[in-house]
């Protein structure tokens, strides 16, 4: 057994078994007690909450494991989307930590959606608050034409600017 299926082995049974001393995972895997000592620390150096109990072996730090999840692409993209947003809301250590999510779910989708999902954040961007049904509805209709890769003709008029006054302009 290679020494990455190891690591995942000793996750999997100190999920399973509770507490597990290592000559007991050493007789598991066939190994040497300083074979599972090293693996533990790069457990630990993993991110991977494994705790010393003397006497009693190691254990995981209750439901640290948990079931993969699976998202849908607009699942994927609306996580994605709300950390960008609580990315710029925040000071850097909740925006490092919204970019470490975002990486660890786009991440794990398959590579097309990676990449449909990737396009999509580059093209959509938050609206803030205070959007009218109306505007809602609108926007719900450029997001599935975007979503869709269609075209999309409107006509609108500008607020302020050169267009401002009531001057209608189509794109």
């Amino acid at each position: 057994m290679n020494r990455t299926d190891r690591l995942l082995a000793i996750v999997l049974e100190l999920q399973a078994a509770g507490h597990r001393r290592a000559e007991d995972l050493a007789a598991t895997f066939e190994v040497g007690k300083r074979t599972i000592y090293r693996d533990i620390q790069a457990l630990c150096e993993a991110g991977a909450p494994v705790i010393a109990t003397p006497g009693r072996g190691y254990s995981l730090l209750e439901g640290y494991f948990l079931p993969p999840l699976r998202f849908t692409p607009d699942e994927a993209l609306m996580l994605l989307l709300g950390g960008d947003v609580m990315a710029q809301s925040f000071d850097a250590e909740y925006q490092s930590a919204a970019e470490a999510a975002g990486r660890k779910i786009a991440g794990a989708l398959p590579e097309h959606l990676r990449e449909e999902v990737r396009a999509l954040r580059e093209s959509i961007r938050f609206v803030a608050e205070g959007a009218s049904e109306r505007e809602t509805g609108q926007l719900r209709q450029l997001r599935r034409a975007l979503v869709g890769r269609h075209s999309v003709q409107f006509r609108y008029h500008a607020r302020s600017g050169q267009l401002a006054g009531g001057t209608w302009s189509e794109r």
